[in-house]
């Protein structure tokens, strides 16, 4: 059965409504918004934890998940909890998996990437070319900020997604017994098509400034993607490359 809600200063409206702008709320509630039919029924087909929807008045949802508390909403509410123009009538809220740890034989480590159209199209890349993991490390943009979320294309909800400063990257990566290559322009800097990844990690660092110091120093190998005419890739591109390369070793 729906709850109605149709009034934006309700408390669980408002409450909800924080986990738009705000990382510390996202991860103090320990959930994240989502919108769309379409991203609703990949979370219930991932097996995602969802916690609460709500879809607008008149509207049938594709799928009703199990365990979750479901509100029938008007317009002007719906519209406090989404960022986007023309919201799609459904929002929906899911918990964040929580202690993640590395995982596989094939790993993708972001090092303080701040664009989060960048991070998304890299988690939804790394579905694609079957990746085991993917490290957050160091500073990089909320992957469960709304932008991010909807850059993923649902790819988030299955994906073994794990946060962490350097030391503990490097750590659980050794445990794994994986080589550490850094994607980087360097003197030491070896050709892709030179290096193996039979097992491996490799790490994309920030749109401006690449990769810091200390994970240079730390990685087994600075590797290059041999490219004419321009300096670099996006940070999203390069990281597809690398994970084209290893996805032919699986």
């Amino acid at each position: 059965m729906k709850n109605k809600i149709t009034a934006r200063d309700n408390p669980v409206i408002k409450n909800t409504a924080k986990l738009l702008k705000s990382r510390e709320e996202r991860h103090t509630q320990g959930l994240f918004l989502c919108e769309g039919a379409v991203m609703l029924e990949e979370a219930v087909r991932s097996g995602a934890r969802i916690d609460k929807v709500f879809v607008r008045e008149g509207m049938t949802l594709p799928v009703e998940p199990q365990g979750a508390e479901i509100y029938e909403v008007s317009a002007g509410v719906l519209e406090k909890l989404s960022d986007v123009k023309t919201p799609q009538g459904i929002v929906f809220t899911v918990a964040i998996p929580r202690d993640k740890q590395l995982q596989g034989r094939h790993v993708l480590a972001l090092e303080n990437l701040q664009d989060p159209g960048n991070v998304g199209t890299a988690i939804r890349t790394a579905e694609a070319f079957g990746m085991d993991s993917i490290a957050l490390v160091g500073n990089v943009a909320d992957v469960y900020s709304p932008k991010t979320v909807r850059s993923t294309m649902g790819s988030i909800f299955r994906l073994n997604i794990c946060a962490m400063d350097a030391d503990a990257f490097f750590a659980q990566a050794q445990a794994l017994e994986l080589p550490v290559y850094a994607a980087a322009l360097t003197d030491k800097a070896v050709p892709i098509g030179s290096v193996s990844f039979e097992k491996a990690a490799v790490m994309i660092g920030n749109e401006a400034n690449g990769l810091s110091e200390k994970a240079l120093d730390k990685c087994d190998k600075h590797v290059i993607i041999p490219i004419n005419g321009i300096q670099s890739l996006n940070a999203a591109v390069a990281a597809a490359v690398f994970m084209y390369e290893m996805s032919k070793k699986r």
